[in-house]
């Protein structure tokens, strides 16, 4: 199932009870996961309040942010299975209450040892300056009639310069880069600015007694026991996390659960006597929380009559009402695109959800742009990676851009088998004749029996041949027929499509198919568009100002779009050489097209003067924002761009270092000379792919976020997010408490 179109009606729920009956009804809502509170704001009269957290919510916020504390510092794996809440709680409650004690100390004595270890760092760093001073500790200060200058001297100079300077008398030292300077109180000041003048930074001598090389001397001892120990803890720390690890992440699950709902009361309206809930719930969960609730909520209403609010000023609806919360439906192979929907926002409340399409074009446009076997293999592998890092740890954002990275490989794979490239090598043949082959350097033959062409392999220029084997995953084993007379007769299948689009098979874009690259870009920049319009003109006419919104607000857009390209098209072919038939055609394409893209103009004009645009403004603005869609279609040819730069890189790699590597080892070249060759060969290659996997994720993005989504989608959603938070290690007990 690719998945659904549309998010998930929600219903408003409301029910009301006796307050002692509150507590029960937030676990069962917490356990039910199927309730998003509506935070109460105290305008509802003087008999309603906001209610408090349970009583004992002080003690779960002390052993919640225990457990948080502790799993920073265990190295926990997910656990193999699932847990009864009974068994976690049981678990909270006996072994680990005594466990958690015991590994706090143990986490308490690591912490105190790596931060005596740093305090220690610190002395042996202060230390070391002060061991060729020749001073000992207890001589820096201490003294009630004499003043004690101890740092570095910037500019050439020593201590009995400065003191020279300052007409004084003194003592001094030198050594390991310091100067120590000792006068009387009253020469203090004369000194202190000889040294100010000698670029003097004052440094502070570290405490203690005795020589500085003795106290380095200990301090290092210490510092050696200090790691010692932290290791001895940190090892009984990984024990721990081996033993109790486990039992720990569902521990910490059931605590974020308790916290949940035990502050949850103080988001509801309470009165002495009652209680009111107000909230969402997913439409075709109602009767499962009526049955929940039964004998517990002495009113329930569940109002299935939600309406998405609209925008601008030809907007209605209850636009004091809070907006329904959304919920993606279930979009099967599509889920994975969930995180480039969430990336954007999600959509407003009964609207057309996008992620559906983007499982069609975003990798669609990946491939279009990067196109190589061997990368596309390359990042297959990549996604293979993450997801065994993760699939075991409960990450479903990392499972889920896992199996994104895998789409976007499948769909390299894809179009590096159209465009037969693998590692930057175009490995099938391609003719502009018999004498030469176009696209590299390798060689075309002619059989003179047959007449058909096929492409010849050089060790030294060309293709090589681990890299040419790969036509053998082609028909014919990538040997197409050609006969010579029959120019440019490159593919196995080729068609000619309206508006100039060539499609072939293979698709040489780099050089037979270049300009057909160009223009299949455009034209999937205006189909992608296209799609975009007529999916804001079905939320519209759906949820918006109805038809008149869809004529004004996108239809015009897409006559615009539509218009604008016919014209272009037969403006920039129509020409000498053509067959009256067709020049015909084209004189009738061009009027039409002029006509549609001033209708479009004109509607647009209307929409703006309805959005409150005076007239003059309007006259100006609309043909401004009918001309802005030009540049708007022109960033597809991004698609065409990137993937060129891409190939071009790698190809510059095979060109130069390519040959090199060959002489090297196959005819008594210079060994050294061919193993770094291929090691820079190697480079480039992962060069290539890194940027190909970078840079083509981030164009895609652009296409699909800031040209085709703002032509239609709004990001002003809210996520469904209900009560009870999330359930993966810990089974949900539904009963009344």
């Amino acid at each position: 199932m690719v998945g659904e179109l549309t998010n998930r009606p929600m219903a408003r729920f409301n029910a009301a009870g006796l307050r002692k009956d509150l507590d029960s009804v937030m676990h069962i809502l917490c356990s039910l996961k199927a309730v998003d509170l509506i935070d109460f704001d105290g305008d509802e009269g003087e008999y309603l309040n906001l209610g408090s957290p349970r009583d004992d919510h002080d003690t779960v916020a002390k052993n919640l942010s225990t457990y948080r504390s502790i799993s920073k510092w265990v190295d926990s794996s997910r656990p193999s299975g699932t847990q009864s809440e009974k068994t976690v709680r049981g678990w909270i409650n006996g072994e680990l209450a005594t466990e958690i004690e015991s590994i706090s100390e143990t986490i308490a004595g690591i912490e105190d040892a790596r931060s005596d270890a740093n305090a220690a760092e610190e002395r042996i760093a202060a230390l070391g300056s002060f061991v060729e001073l020749g001073v000992d500790l207890d001589l820096f200060d201490g003294y009630r009639t004499a003043t004690v200058f101890i740092g570095q001297i910037g500019d050439k100079g020593s201590g009995q310069d400065a003191l020279r300077s300052a007409g004084v008398s003194g003592h001094t030292a030198s050594g390991g880069g310091l100067t120590m300077v000792v006068v009387a109180n009253e020469d203090a000041a004369a000194v202190n600015n000889a040294l100010e003048s000698m670029r003097f930074s004052a440094i502070q001598p570290p405490s203690g007694t005795g020589s500085p090389r003795e106290a380095l001397s200990k301090t290092t001892s210490l510092l050696k026991k200090l790691n010692l120990e932290a290791e001895k803890l940190e090892s009984a720390l990984d024990s721990w996390a081996s033993k109790h690890g486990e039992k720990l992440v569902c521990g910490l699950e059931l605590l974020e659960r308790d916290f949940i709902e035990a502050t949850a009361p103080a988001r509801v309206a309470v009165s002495h006597h009652a209680f009111m809930i107000d909230g969402w719930i997913v439409a075709d969960r109602e009767e499962e929380v009526r049955t929940a609730l039964k004998g517990l909520c002495s009113y329930i209403e569940v109002d299935t009559d939600v309406a998405p609010k609209h925008h601008g000023v030809h907007g209605h609806g209850h636009h004091n009402d809070p907006s329904p919360p959304v919920a993606f439906g279930d979009h099967g192979l599509s889920r994975p695109m969930e995180l480039l929907t969430d990336a954007v926002g999600r959509s407003d409340y009964g609207k057309i959800d996008p992620t559906v399409f983007m499982l069609i074009t975003y990798p669609l446009f990946f491939g279009l742009m990067l196109g190589d076997m061997l990368y596309g293999l390359m990042t297959l592998g990549l996604a293979g990676l993450i997801y065994s890092r993760v699939k075991d740890s409960g990450n479903d954002l990392g499972i889920l851009g896992a199996k994104l990275v895998a789409y976007i490989g499948l769909s390299t794979v894809l179009f590096g088998y159209i465009y037969g490239e693998f590692a930057g090598f175009e490995i099938l043949p391609h003719y502009e004749s018999c004498g030469a082959y176009a696209g590299t350097s390798g060689h075309a033959i002619a059989d003179a029996a047959s007449g058909e062409c096929h492409k010849g392999w050089h060790p030294y220029d060309g293709v090589p041949a681990w890299a040419s084997s790969f036509s053998a995953l082609y028909p014919y084993g990538g040997e197409f027929p050609n006969v010579v007379e029959h120019y440019g007769d490159h593919s196995l299948w080729e068609t000619h499509l309206p508006m100039g689009v060539v499609l072939a098979f293979p698709f040489h874009r780099v050089s037979y198919n270049l300009t057909d690259l160009i223009l299949l870009t455009i034209y999937l920049g205006i189909a992608h568009l296209m799609v975009a319009f007529i999916l804001g003109a079905i939320d519209e006419i759906r949820h918006g100002h109805g038809w008149s919104g869809a004529l004004y607000g996108k239809v015009s857009w897409m006559l615009v779009l539509g218009g604008g390209f016919f014209f272009s098209y037969a403006y920039l072919i129509s020409g000498g050489g053509a067959s009256p038939e067709y020049a015909e055609l084209l004189s009738n394409l061009k009027l039409g097209g002029l006509i549609a893209a001033a209708i479009g103009v004109v509607l647009l004009l209307i929409h703006l003067v309805h959005e409150g645009v005076p007239l003059w403004v309007a006259c100006i603005l609309a043909p401004i924002e009918a001309i802005g869609m030009l540049p708007t279609t022109l960033s597809y040819v991004r698609l065409f761009a990137v993937g060129i730069v891409g190939v071009k890189i790698a190809e510059a790699g095979n060109s130069l270092l390519y040959p090199m590597i060959v002489e090297g080892f196959s005819t008594g070249g210079s060994i050294i000379v061919a193993v770094l060759a291929l090691i820079g060969w190697f480079c480039v290659q992962v060069f290539a792919w890194v940027l190909g996997v970078f840079s083509p994720n981030i164009h895609a993005a652009r296409l699909h976020f800031v040209e085709w989504m703002r032509q239609f989608y709004t990001a002003s959603g809210k996520a469904f997010a209900p009560l009870g938070g999330r359930s993966r290690f810990v089974e949900v007990d539904t009963g009344q408490q």
